[in-house]
């Protein structure tokens, strides 16, 4: 073969993408976890678009983990920057939990958002983004809180990204 990459290590990395308040319910330490997880010859980049009080927890989180280069924070950023940030994404991660009050995602519009720029979206099976997203046809459903699900949601799509066009056309 005159190829260089195998099927099970793509050339080219692998950009997920996470939108929102940086609070305990969207669940962002779980994707972290999950970036941990993953095999390091997926190079997967997480870029998380937004602010909120969990943030340095966060960052903390991630240079814990050993996964600091492979997490960009870019705060908030204008509405140009976020449209060029979903057009970039392979993948769209909505990992909400449900925090210590009982409080979850409701209505989950960043999923909206990016099936209209067709990227496939793995998303926690919680609240009302069960409206949105259909396993398998529309997304991803995960487990809430379960790094080790949402890894693996995440890889299928890296190692397969027919899948994630698949599952992206299915919510046009």
């Amino acid at each position: 073969s005159t190829s260089s990459a195998s099927p099970a290590s793509p050339a080219r990395l692998f950009s997920i993408l996470f939108v929102g308040r940086l609070v305990a319910r969207k669940g962002v330490s779980t994707l972290i976890d999950a970036i941990a997880l993953l095999d390091p010859g997926l190079d997967a980049r997480l870029s998380v678009v937004g602010d909120g009080p969990e943030r340095p927890a966060l960052e903390a989180l991630a240079r814990d983990r050993g996964v600091a280069g492979h997490v960009t924070f870019r705060g908030r950023v204008p509405n140009a920057d976020l449209q060029a940030a979903y057009r970039a994404a392979d993948a769209l991660v909505l990992p909400s939990v449900v925090d210590a009050r009982g409080d979850t995602e409701g209505l989950g519009v960043v999923l909206l958002e990016a099936m209209a720029f067709g990227v496939p979206v793995v998303a926690s099976n919680l609240g009302g983004i069960t409206d949105i997203v259909t396993d398998g046809v529309t997304g991803r459903l995960v487990p809430p809180g379960d790094p080790a699900a949402l890894a693996a949601a995440l890889a299928g799509l890296a190692r397969d990204p027919a899948l994630g066009r698949g599952l992206a056309g299915g919510g046009a």
